[in-house]
């Protein structure tokens, strides 16, 4: 499954992408804890049975398409592209459940024990052996019950919703990156648009090419209620953290230090407050 860089899944363990927004001891107003600590939805099955099919279509096909084949709407997006199962001939049951069970490093292939168990790992394995690893495979029908726009398990009814408002006090903007960086926003713009920018969108309007099959989607960073919100430090805390229940990996496990707050200065200036970027560099500020 595709690949940028080594991507930490969101789940409840630290070595995973999962975390909720904590925005401790940076001196602004959090975020309620309750709305970022959702509960996984149930998986994919139907009377206690594994349905590896369903599984591979909610976890699987969003990057290495219908077919194995890796042609899928993501492969434009991720470097390196996903996987071509139907090549990887050299893929044999153990290492198809390693790299299920904690992803694969340098690639956007996340690992999955935290959301799967290991007999739903297991499954899945023999399910890609069965029908992709080194086949040539036919164009196949939508898996029955399943939309195709939401992730993990089509857990579109049960997952837990996005908060729908910003709080209601106001981030004071004027506050620094913690840790008293300077990010550089031309580092942080190749990065955003390498890796955010599938999800988040080039525009930062939460619409990037995988927007479409992501349930809760990605955030929009230039709707007003989240521009009033979202800070230096308040993006530096979710960039690093990720988020709970939701797509957004926490890039601390990845990127150092100086690399998160290059990233959040680049979304800072270009989504949150593009007006006074643009009028600071053209007054040389």
């Amino acid at each position: 499954m595709p690949g940028f860089r080594s991507i930490p899944e969101n789940g409840q363990t630290p070595r995973r992408c999962a975390g909720a927004l904590r925005l401790l001891g940076l001196g602004i107003a959090a975020l309620p804890l309750a709305a970022w600590a959702a509960e996984p939805a149930p998986r994919a099955q139907a009377g206690g049975a594994i349905k590896p099919d369903v599984l591979y279509h909610n976890y699987c096909s969003v990057c290495h398409g219908d077919r194995g084949d890796g042609n899928s709407r993501a492969k434009s997006s991720l470097v390196p592209p996903p996987k071509d199962l139907t090549k990887a001939t050299h893929l044999n049951r153990e290492t198809i459940v390693a790299v299920v069970s904690d992803g694969k490093p340098g690639t956007a292939m996340v690992g999955w024990k935290t959301q799967l168990n290991q007999k739903e790992i297991e499954g899945l394995a023999d399910y890609l052996l069965a029908n992709f690893v080194g086949k040539t495979v036919a164009a196949t029908p939508p898996v029955a019950g399943i939309s195709g726009t939401t992730a993990h398990g089509g857990r579109q009814s049960d997952a837990a919703p996005a908060p729908s408002a910003a709080p209601a006090v106001k981030a004071d903007m004027s506050l620094p990156i913690p840790g008293g960086f300077k990010g550089d926003p031309a580092w942080g713009r190749k990065f955003y648009l390498e890796n955010c920018a599938t999800c988040h969108g080039a525009k930062g309007d939460g619409k990037g090419p995988r927007a479409y099959f992501i349930n809760p989607k990605p955030r929009n960073f230039v709707d007003p209620k989240w521009r009033s919100t979202y800070n230096r430090p308040a993006l530096y805390a979710a960039i690093s953290m990720g988020r709970v229940g939701t797509e957004m990996p926490a890039w601390k496990y990845v990127l150092t230090e100086q690399e998160m707050a290059n990233v959040t200065e680049f979304v800072f200036r270009q989504y949150i407050q593009p007006e006074k970027a643009a009028k600071a560099q053209k007054s040389g500020g």
